[in-house]
């Protein structure tokens, strides 16, 4: 990554160490805000500056995304002109800038003063130095220090090298956001793609099934042939209930999800309340430890599921998308009366177990097609998320579909899962 400021072949040994520590620190991470924190860290240790400070462009307006030092929350998500100050000046030019006691390496540019009377923090000596992507500036990095000497021209190219970690850092950051939300975008159109599949498989069927049925007994009637039975308006009911059914499933697999708000337990909590209550069938939600020992929570109810325990989010959204997907075979498929819903957390990985009481189906023969109750699409979740699918089902003991070994303590899911 170019930089029109080179480090000069007489930089101590130490400060080239501390870079390449400095580089594997804000590189070890993609998510943008751990990086942000890490070259604030590290760019103060490495200068031992009072203040650091990294500032993105926003519209015509360069925003302090990421501070640290005096003054930081008050600074924090304020923005200035884009052509003001010494960031402007680097954002403009591509240059370096230092700025102390004996004056500084340029006479154009001066401190943007509203900015010190945000934070409550004057600078009597300052360093910046230009975020960079493939020739272009993309953001400024600043560190700064109430002593006139307290950074120095001798500082200003070991910022120029920390800018250039920092900068590939952010840009893998950002690239990996950008990659996630086309991920996420990609899923969504699937999921609506998926529901506009079974509003027409289910509902749009059951409906035109009912009313080619009523109309049929209407005609009958009318010219004799048939007296109206119990058993008529009862298989019409059953239909009716089923559509039904139906129809409360997909309002609420279209409504905003409440997993980023409430945690996985939360949510299926208000799932089963929502939908599997609703349709009259017994519903479970248990938490118990590795010796399979219920966990003491106090009381019930979704607001203490809520405040329970929350996973990593890839953790969370795979684990509800396959626990939807059995409870969404249960209501459609199983004539279960009753379904637990249950996870057990050991040391480092958990285990999910959904499980009815209702008729069952040949595993062997759905796995060897690949075909219905999106067992597929189910495996491929449990694989993504380092675990074991094993399924079992008969007739007398209904379905029980188990989920084992997902790592899910911060340390070891963030590694294990992309």
């Amino acid at each position: 990554m170019e930089n029109r400021l080179a480090l000069p072949r007489s930089l101590q040994r130490q400060t080239i160490l501390a870079l390449n520590h400095l580089g594997q620190a804000v590189t070890s991470s993609l998510k943008l805000e751990d990086v942000l924190q890490r070259v604030l860290v590290e760019v103060a240790a490495l200068l031992k500056a009072e203040g650091v400070a990294i500032l993105l462009p926003e519209g015509d307006h360069l925003s302090f995304v990421a501070v640290r030092g005096p003054g930081a929350a008050q600074l924090r998500g304020t923005t200035m002109p884009q052509d003001a100050g010494v960031a402007g000046y680097v954002l403009r030019t591509g240059e370096g800038v230092w700025l102390g006691r004996d004056g500084g390496n340029v006479n154009d540019p001066d401190i943007y003063f509203s900015v010190e009377s945000t934070s409550g923090f004057h600078s009597e000596s300052m360093l910046a130095a230009p975020l960079r992507r493939g020739g272009q500036t993309i953001g400024v990095l600043e560190a700064a220090h109430s002593s006139g000497d307290g950074l120095t021209a001798d500082d200003l190219p070991a910022l120029v090298g920390a800018a250039n970690w920092a900068s590939i850092a952010i840009v893998n950051a950002q690239l990996h956001e950008q990659a996630q939300q086309a991920r996420q975008q990609q899923a969504q159109l699937e999921e609506r793609a998926r529901l506009a599949r079974e509003l027409h498989d289910a509902v749009t069927q059951s409906l035109y099934s009912m009313s080619v049925l009523a109309g049929a007994w209407r005609r009958q009637i009318d010219t004799g042939q048939l007296e109206p039975q119990k058993e008529h308006i009862a298989e019409l009911g059953q239909m009716a209930e089923q559509a039904l059914r139906e129809v409360r499933l997909l309002i609420y697999e279209l409504r905003p999800t409440e997993l980023q708000e409430e945690g996985l337990l939360g949510a299926l909590y208000r799932r089963l309340e929502a939908v599997e209550q609703r349709a009259g069938i017994q519903t479970r939600l248990v938490v118990t430890d590795e010796a399979g020992r219920p966990y003491p929570i106090p009381a019930v109810g979704r607001e203490v599921m809520t405040d329970f325990y929350r996973l990593p989010a890839p953790v969370e959204q795979g684990l509800y998308r396959i626990t939807q997907e059995a409870l969404n075979n249960v209501l459609r498929h199983s004539g279960a009366t009753s379904v637990c819903v249950g996870f057990r957390l050991g040391s480092s990985t958990l285990t999910l177990e959904i499980q009815d009481n209702g008729q069952g189906f040949p595993v062997e023969e759905q796995q060897r097609t690949a075909t219905g109750f999106g067992l597929v699409s189910m495996a491929e979740r449990v694989q993504h998320l380092g675990g074991r699918l094993s399924i079992t089902s008969s007739p007398a003991a209904g379905t029980t579909i188990r989920v084992e070994g997902v790592p899910y303590r911060f340390v070891d899911a963030d590694g294990m899962i992309s």
